[in-house]
C-alpha cells in the first residue's frame, strides 16, 4: 500500500525531531548543524527547512513535542492519578522517570545539557511552555501531609520535586559510563530507582516521637 503524501511528510518530520534530540543530547544544540540533523534523518537540508523554517522553530518543536508532549505528560500522569499519598507518589515519579529514560535514551543527557545547565538552549523555552499545575498539586499535597504529621517537617515542599529530578536525571545522563566510574561500578537503572525511592522516602518519613523517659 502506497504511503499518502501527508503521512510521508508527517513521518519525515517525526524522524527529524528524533534525529535532533539524539544529536542535541550527544553534542549539544550549539554544536549541532541542520546538515547533521538532515543526514541523521536520511533527508536533505532543504527538507529540514521545509518543516522548520529556522533552527529556533525546530527547538520550539523539540520542547513542545518531545519534552512537554512526551516526557512531561508521561510524568504528570503519575500525579494526576493520585497525589494524596506523597510517599507513594514519590515512588511513582521516580519510576516514571526511569521508564522514560528507557523509552527516550536521549532524554537525561539532553535535560542536563540544555535544560538545567547554565545557558542551556532549551531552558527558557521549557519554562514558557510547561504547565506548573501538576507540580503545584504535588507541592500542596506534600504540605498537607506535613501539617497532618505524616511527612518530615524539615522537608521543603518547594524543593522536593526538583530533588526528584536531580537525583534521577543526573545519574541517568551518565548511565552508559557507570561501569567506568570506580565509585559507581556495575549498577542498573533498577538499582538507581530503588536507591532514589529509599533515599527520598526515608527523608520524607516523619521522625518518630522521642521516647518518654521515666526518672523515678
Amino acid at each position: 500500500m502506497k504511503t499518502k503524501p501527508g503521512q510521508e511528510s508527517s513521518a519525515v518530520r517525526a524522524r527529524l525531531l528524533d534525529a535532533a534530540v539524539q544529536l542535541f543530547a550527544e553534542q549539544g544544540v550549539a554544536g549541532t548543524t541542520v546538515a547533521e540533523i538532515a543526514a541523521a534523518a536520511g533527508v536533505t537540508s532543504a527538507m529540514v527547512h521545509y518543516h522548520f523554517k529556522t533552527k529556533d522553530q525546530l527547538l520550539d518543536a523539540v520542547v513542545a513535542e518531545k519534552l512537554v508532549g512526551e516526557f512531561i505528560a508521561f510524568v504528570a500522569d503519575a500525579i494526576a492519578r493520585d497525589a494524596s499519598d506523597p510517599l507513594a507518589l514519590v515512588e511513582r515519579l521516580v519510576w516514571r522517570i526511569v521508564e522514560a529514560s528507557d523509552a527516550m535514551p536521549w532524554l537525561p543527557p539532553l535535560w542536563v545539557r540544555e535544560v538545567i545547565s547554565e545557558g542551556g538552549a532549551l531552558r527558557e523555552k521549557l519554562i514558557q511552555r510547561v504547565d506548573l499545575g501538576q507540580p503545584e498539586r504535588f507541592k500542596a499535597g506534600l504540605a498537607a501531609a506535613q501539617r497532618a504529621g505524616r511527612v518530615n517537617p524539615e522537608i521543603n515542599p518547594q524543593l522536593t520535586f526538583m530533588s526528584i529530578i536531580a537525583l534521577t536525571m543526573l545519574p541517568l545522563s551518565m548511565a552508559k559510563n557507570w561501569d567506568r566510574i570506580p565509585l559507581i561500578g556495575r549498577v542498573s537503572k533498577q538499582d538507581l530507582g530503588r536507591h532514589v525511592v529509599a533515599l527520598l522516602q526515608h527523608g520524607l518519613a516523619a521522625a518518630p516521637a522521642p521516647l518518654a523517659l521515666n526518672w523515678v
